[in-house]
């Protein structure tokens, strides 16, 4: 269940691909295993069909070599943006799987940056991309010097935010 909501996300399945089609097969494995449980309430019967000991050891093989190539994957992520070693994998995997909404990042802000609470975006434009400033947890407002476009690869554009953090508290 914990992995379903990470392989459900696109930006996961084009990240991971061949995890993504492992998945896939263990989870239909599992829901089929489930369904003939529910077919039959004896669970003798269920258990002892069809080799299903054997598929449940390849099967957790195949949830342990997602899990190592997931962890990869974050410690990939961890090294392109260090500040994301302050997010548990839950957390850095919420704002990967939603690389589209870029305002799912605001509620892991604080654990990143010291003293910032969120970032501003163009609050003229529905769904803006466009980074103006960022708010203190006192809700002090620092403008950007120069705006920072939210595209691309979340750690890159946090990379961008970063710097500029440090320009506009410079300038």
């Amino acid at each position: 269940m914990y992995l379903e909501n990470i392989f459900n996300a696109e930006d996961i399945q084009k990240q991971l691909p061949q995890e993504s089609v492992l998945f896939k097969a263990v989870d239909k494995f599992w829901k089929e295993f489930m369904s003939k449980g529910k077919k039959d309430p004896h669970a003798c019967a269920v258990v002892d069909s069809g080799g299903n000991l054997k598929k449940f050891i390849e099967n957790n093989k195949k949830l342990e070599d997602i899990q190592k190539a997931l962890e990869d994957y974050l410690g990939t992520k961890r090294a392109a943006f260090p500040r994301f070693y302050f997010l548990s994998n839950d957390e850095l995997l919420e704002i990967l799987s939603q690389t589209r909404n870029v305002q799912a990042v605001q509620p892991h802000l604080s654990k990143c940056f010291d003293n910032m609470k969120k970032v501003f975006f163009n609050d003229k434009e529905k769904n803006s991309k466009e980074v103006l400033g960022m708010y203190s947890s006192e809700l002090e407002y620092v403008p950007f010097t120069t705006c920072v476009m939210a595209v691309g690869a979340v750690e890159h554009w946090l990379t961008n935010i970063e710097k500029m953090m440090t320009q506009s508290l410079y300038d």
